[in-house]
């Protein structure tokens, strides 16, 4: 199954999305969702207005969407309202298709409407979706574009190749909701243009590695669950084994605050460094990164920050049944520590 990874909360809507799908009224719950990977994803996706469930209270996460779908999915999630009927219009997909259509997007249903009803495969959805960024991909290409701009991933778990992509194959409801959400995450809120002649293939973002897959995913994870919670800060992935949270604004400055590191050996968390010890925002960032990482830390972890910088000596203690390390940073500035996660210790859980 394509994981593509989320959150939010279910309000449902009362125009269905789907010809002949009635719409489950405001606040019952799916009963089909409950242990679904993409839960709170389906509920994000309801919320805004990308998608309806059902008038049996199904949302049908597993159904396979239709070009006709997927093109109403796209343009209601990235423009963030649907579109007005500006004309008579036959079928209620025509405006989604006419929309595109003179954006040059492949759209196949535009002059054949019996393409409409037909499953999209994942090739074309990348086709799509590489449109909306004002490329002109078709296939492979396409496909090599999504997995490098880490839009997707791979339908085989751990392998972000074409192949692995699977492009020959449909897209369930909510894998087109969870993609749909990377493209928010990512910062897609236009639907470009897509050019009239094919880009450059020396222009075609790089496959990631897993080690690329994994950062990225902690860069999303630390922005959405620590990040979020503080203003007057910017993050940023340094490119190589760090997430950096600054109080600067200019990229050369080096008030770094509080970088999270992780190891590219075991692909694990291994450690945050704060600049300034004493510094309570960068205490409090630490406390939440250490608890994210299943640390289960509180004040009396930063009274062993204290006495370590107090008496500029190491100190080394089980949490959550594994080694943590407090290192004052003796040769450093005053307040620079770093606390990092013993991993190559045999103990360790």
């Amino acid at each position: 199954m394509l994981k593509f990874r989320t959150l939010c909360a279910p309000i449902l809507l009362v125009v269905s999305l789907f010809v002949g799908a009635g719409s489950a009224s405001a606040g019952v719950t799916f009963r089909d969702i409950d242990n679904h990977w993409a839960k709170t994803t389906i509920e994000w996706g309801v919320d805004k207005g990308i998608v309806n469930g059902y008038a049996n209270g199904m949302f049908m996460p597993n159904q396979n969407v239709t070009e006709a779908e997927f093109i109403r999915m796209l343009v209601v999630s990235i423009t963030g309202k649907d579109l007005q009927e500006n004309y008579l219009t036959e079928l209620w997909s025509d405006k989604y298709y006419h929309f595109l259509h003179f954006k040059n997007y492949p759209v196949h249903g535009f002059t054949d409407k019996t393409k409409r009803s037909q499953y999209i495969t994942r090739g074309h959805v990348a086709e799509l979706i590489s449109s909306a960024d004002g490329v002109n991909y078709d296939g492979n290409q396409a496909v090599q574009y999504v997995l490098g701009k880490k839009y997707a991933q791979g339908r085989i778990k751990g392998e972000n190749t074409i192949e692995g992509y699977v492009g020959s194959g449909t897209i369930t409801r909510a894998e087109v909701l969870q993609l749909i959400k990377n493209l928010t995450d990512r910062g897609m809120s236009n639907l470009y243009d897509r050019p009239t002649v094919p880009s450059a293939e020396a222009m075609l973002p790089k496959l990631p590695t897993p080690w690329d897959v994994y950062r990225d995913e902690m860069y999303l994870v630390i922005r959405q669950k620590v990040f979020s919670n503080y203003s007057g800060y910017r993050i940023y992935d340094d490119g190589s084994n760090k997430i950096v949270m600054t109080s600067t604004k200019q990229t050369g400055e080096t008030d770094y605050a509080v970088s999270v590191q992780f190891e590219p050996q075991i692909m694990q968390f291994s450690g945050i460094a704060l600049s300034n010890a004493t510094d309570k925002t960068q205490r409090s960032m630490l406390i939440e990164l250490l608890q994210l990482y299943g640390f289960q830390v509180d004040s009396s972890f930063l009274a062993k920050i204290d006495s370590a910088e107090k008496n500029k000596k190491v100190i080394e203690l089980k949490v959550s049944g594994k080694t943590l390390v407090i290192d004052p940073l003796v040769a450093s500035p005053a307040g620079h520590i770093h606390i990092y996660y013993k991993w190559w210790d045999g103990t360790r859980a």
